[in-house]
């Protein structure tokens, strides 16, 4: 028998200290599961798959100063000298690298009166020579790889003759399947068709909703400022040319400076490091707020303990049993925490859909609902153990004694 009326009637005459409970166990929970939720999110976003060989990666920036105004030869040199190198794979100029935060998008469309009535969808646009896609190490599903003779070298607009596009952005467009060899529509009447298509390739931008749309286009920019991506055997290989490869590439040619050497790996941590920050501190409040709300249960129950002590006497002096003390003070933990679960579940709710309304923010797994109700119970009923022995263990004689 849980004693259930005695209970409620001991609580109401304790109504500050009680309400007290309650409503740092409804926070608690409130910011425990939405905390929690959100975490979640941004583990599911900084697992996601880039589709690339990350390990093996390197990247970098080349800034050119020099009077040589001969830009395709100096980027075909860069490319024989990187190639050759002990422990490369392969190497491709690119526009842009994914997960760097920086490069170029556009709206493209199945058709120019889609384009022209706005209904188009974002993409990422990667410009490289035929080593792009190996040297990426992006999987190609459907269709064929660029050929030398589709690679434009060019600083003028560009005239592109094939496109592949991820398969991300084939499913959005294409919705039957039938993406390969369809044209692919741009600004100012560019029309270009689809030879292939690659499973997975992350976008610049790891925030964004087009993250997994992207385009590939045979092209070489002619201009001051290129980029290079390099893709090594092996991750100890890529260590190796993180030291290397900016001496090399000045070595060949002086007349421009080398920036941004970095790995894959690096540009993902990067990439992620605001979503990191996010969870580390998301994981302290909640291990605080865990924290507090346990201590304060102790407190509160050791604090109810003290002031009933000629209570638990009287009771022990009738005939209850260390048992019967314990239970009773474990069943009035359980009455508060359900009723702080009770308010606490209101509270996830609006404090879920004030988020998802004020910052975009996915509404939360309902999942975690449970998963919540039962830890705080857990939490509550661990918190409760130690004060509850310690009242069963008042002896009838002392609290008698005790007024």
């Amino acid at each position: 028998m849980f004693e259930i009326k005695p209970i409620l009637s001991a609580l109401l005459r304790h109504k500050s200290s009680t309400l007290l409970i309650i409503l740092q166990i409804a926070i608690t929970f409130a910011v425990v599961v939405n905390g929690t939720s959100i975490i979640k999110q941004r583990m599911d976003l900084m697992s996601r798959d880039t589709g690339l060989v990350n390990d093996k990666l390197i990247t970098l920036n080349i800034n050119s100063f020099g009077k040589n105004s001969d830009q395709e030869s100096n980027i075909r040199a860069d490319l024989e000298l990187l190639r050759s190198l002990p422990g490369v794979v392969d190497a491709a100029p690119m526009n842009q690298i994914p997960l760097s935060g920086s490069g170029d998008s556009s709206g493209v469309a199945v058709s120019q009166e889609a384009h022209d009535n706005q209904e188009v969808t974002g993409a990422g646009m990667y410009r490289g020579d035929s080593h792009m896609l190996n040297t990426l190490g992006v999987k190609l599903v459907a269709g064929r790889l660029f050929s030398e003779d589709e690679v434009t070298y060019t600083s003028e607009r560009p005239d592109v003759k094939a496109l592949i596009i991820t398969q991300s952005l084939a499913d959005n467009l294409f919705p039957n399947g039938d993406a390969l060899g369809k044209l692919l529509y741009f600004g100012g009447g560019i029309q270009v068709p689809i030879v292939g298509i690659v499973e997975h390739m992350s976008g610049s931008w790891v925030s964004w909703s087009s993250f997994d749309n992207n385009v590939l286009m045979p092209m070489v920019q002619l201009q001051n400022f290129r980029r290079y991506l390099i893709r090594a055997e092996d991750k100890q290989a890529a260590n190796h040319l993180l030291g290397e490869v900016e001496k090399l590439l000045i070595e060949r040619n002086r007349e421009r400076v080398v920036t941004g050497v970095r790995s894959m790996d690096e540009l993902i941590e990067r990439a992620y490091s605001d979503d990191s920050a996010m969870m580390t501190i998301l994981w302290i409040v909640v291990i605080l707020l865990v924290l507090i709300t346990a201590l304060g249960i102790v407190g509160i129950v050791s604090f109810n303990v003290n002031q009933r002590i000629k209570q638990i006497g009287t009771r022990r002096a009738l005939g209850a049993t260390k048992a019967d003390i314990l239970r009773y003070f474990v069943t009035e933990n359980l009455l508060i925490t359900s009723l702080g679960l009770f308010v606490g579940i209101m509270m996830t709710v609006g404090f879920n859909v004030f988020l998802a309304d004020q910052f975009e923010m996915p509404e939360f797994n309902w999942a975690l609902i449970p998963i919540g109700t039962l830890i705080m119970f857990v939490i509550g009923i661990v918190s409760v153990w130690l004060p509850a022995q310690r009242a069963s263990k008042v002896s009838p004689a002392i609290a008698t004694q005790s007024i």
